[in-house]
This record gives C-alpha cells, structure tokens and sequence, in this order.
C-alpha cells in the first residue's frame, strides 16, 4: 500500500530495507536477527508520525537485545506484536510477531 502520508512494503528485500535510511541502534537489531534465521514481514513509513519507519520481523526476537538508544517494550498484544524496540530520537521501531 502505498499513499501520500503512508507507505508499507510485505517481505521486502534488504535493498529495499535500506532505503528506508534505518537508525544504526535498529540496524544493528535488525542484522543480528536476519544473522540468525528471522526475516522481515513487513516495513512501513509514515505512522505514528511522518518521518516513522516501523520493521515487523516474522518470527519472535531471538533474544533480548541491549543496545544504546533502543527502549524495549513488551507489548504482548495479538492484535498488534509481541515485543518492540523503539529509537526515540530517530522516530523508528523495530517489532516481532507471536
């Protein structure tokens, strides 16, 4: 789907994962989950605010991540995922399905 405010791409490809100019705290994230087996569902720009960019992973965090700049959150709700890393400052998360 893709609008004005609003854009998500389903199971895209790295190429098309960089485009969306990630933070380095969620890069890194996101890198040591692809390491180990776990692939991007879905990305989207544009929500909550302009400038967002949301990755929902496929499959759960492989572990529980430390890394500067990232808040943790685990939101358990089916209706959205299961648990988050969000980077204040450049606006971006980073989620997990059940």
């Amino acid at each position: 789907m893709k609008s004005k405010d609003f854009e998500t791409n389903q199971n895209p490809s790295m190429e098309t994962i960089l485009e969306y100019e990630i933070s380095p705290s969620i890069e890194t994230l996101l890198k040591a989950e692809i390491k180990t087996g776990n692939k991007v569902a879905e990305i989207s720009k544009g929500w909550p605010k302009q400038n967002s960019v949301l990755i929902i992973m496929k499959k759960p965090f492989i572990k529980k991540y430390t890394i500067q700049g990232l808040k943790y959150r685990d939101v358990n709700d089916p209706h959205y995922w299961k648990e988050e890393y969000s980077d204040k400052t450049s606006m971006q998360m980073i989620a997990c399905r059940f």
